[in-house]
């Protein structure tokens, strides 16, 4: 099966109204290999963020094959692997993984910075937004990258709130200055979605820019932006225009 066919069926997994679906995905997770298991746990939070955590800490914490006190690391790992987005994690609010991501944002290890903003990034929850903001400001100009992708989630699973717009956008333009391509290549595409865009039309049209960062504004302004990535097999496709 081909990823595309992949996706539509996780898709359709998780927008289906079938009576007992959940059960039978709980039973079906038993046994499973940990990449096949990681998705059913996905698709369970995707159905139902407000369901009891355990069930995905559990089998992250059994995906080790080591019993006992390394079952115990394995479940704090969970907050701070990238693997934890596998099994949704960051989705599952009673696991309260924003609290556990806050600390780590800031953490002296760039390593747990940059997966406390990966995991941000999927929560789909307004109040990953201004820890978010905190990390577009991070001392190491690929973190503030990241962070730009990540309000790009965000909005596109409708965690920014207007009243957050202004300080949002006032982080990413700050981060138009950069001399790092890259960075400004992202604050610009975040900047270019549709709750931003009016922000950067003014800053193309008011401000000095530099001539390479004037032009990745203009791609940006004409929908030319990097893509979203999928960071799980069942991740949404999108657009910022749309």
């Amino acid at each position: 099966m081909d990823s595309p066919d992949r996706r539509a069926h996780i898709r359709s997994l998780i927008d289906s109204t079938e009576e007992g679906l959940d059960d039978k995905i709980l039973t079906l997770i038993t046994g499973q290999r940990p990449l096949v298991a990681s998705v059913l746990c996905r698709i369970l939070a995707e159905r139902d963020p407000d369901r009891d955590p355990s069930y995905a800490l559990d089998l992250f914490a059994r995906s080790s094959g080591k019993p006992g006190m390394v079952d115990a690391w394995m479940r704090r790992q969970a907050y701070r692997s990238p693997l934890g987005l596998g099994y949704g994690i960051p989705r599952l609010r009673r696991a309260s993984p924003i609290e556990h991501y806050r600390r780590d944002l800031s953490s002296w290890m760039v390593i747990r910075r940059f997966n406390a903003v990966l995991s941000l990034s999927d929560t789909a929850d307004p109040a990953a937004v201004p820890l978010v903001v905190k990390a577009l400001r991070d001392r190491k100009w690929w973190i503030r990258a990241d962070a730009a992708i990540a309000i790009r989630r965000l909005a596109r699973d409708g965690a920014v709130a207007p009243e957050a717009a202004d300080s949002v956008a006032d982080a990413l333009v700050a981060c138009l200055r950069s001399l790092r391509p890259k960075l400004v290549e992202h604050a610009a595409a975040a900047l270019s979605i549709p709750i931003f865009r009016d922000r950067l039309a003014h800053e193309r049209r008011s401000s000095r820019l530099k001539p390479r960062t004037a032009a990745i504004v203009d791609a940006a302004l004409e929908g030319k932006v990097p893509p979203l990535h999928p960071i799980w097999e069942g991740d949404i496709e999108s657009v910022d225009g749309e």
